[in-house]
């Protein structure tokens, strides 16, 4: 039983990885820049993605994180990651333990 549980999550990993390729050209996390809504954000942008308010994945679980500077840092690769230049939306929350942080954005490329 164990083996045939373990077949389909590699086939599982390499699609979620093909999901998250780059789909324009890379930035360097310095030039990602952070807004909590989309009032403080230039006009014009594209959608890359957004980040654990759309995953599937979240019905299962999300990162924490000890600070919302930690998490702004990680929101930034991850936006880097994909080719984006800013984060909107970004906001965080306490997780139900009360020392940790849940949080979420939308990956966006700024024209």
């Amino acid at each position: 039983m164990h083996h045939r549980n373990a077949a389909w999550i590699l086939p599982l990993a390499l699609l979620c990885g093909c999901a998250s390729q780059p789909t324009e050209a890379p930035v360097s996390v310095e030039q990602v820049s952070v807004h909590q809504s989309v009032a403080s954000a230039p006009v014009n942008f594209k959608v890359i993605k957004r980040y654990w308010v759309d995953s599937w994945a979240s019905a299962f679980m999300v990162p924490t994180y000890a600070s919302q500077d930690e998490a702004m840092q990680a929101f930034r690769q991850h936006a880097a990651d994909l080719g984006g230049n800013g984060i909107i939306n970004f906001g965080c929350y306490r997780k139900y333990d009360d020392t940790s942080l849940g949080c979420n954005g939308t990956v966006v490329r700024f024209q």
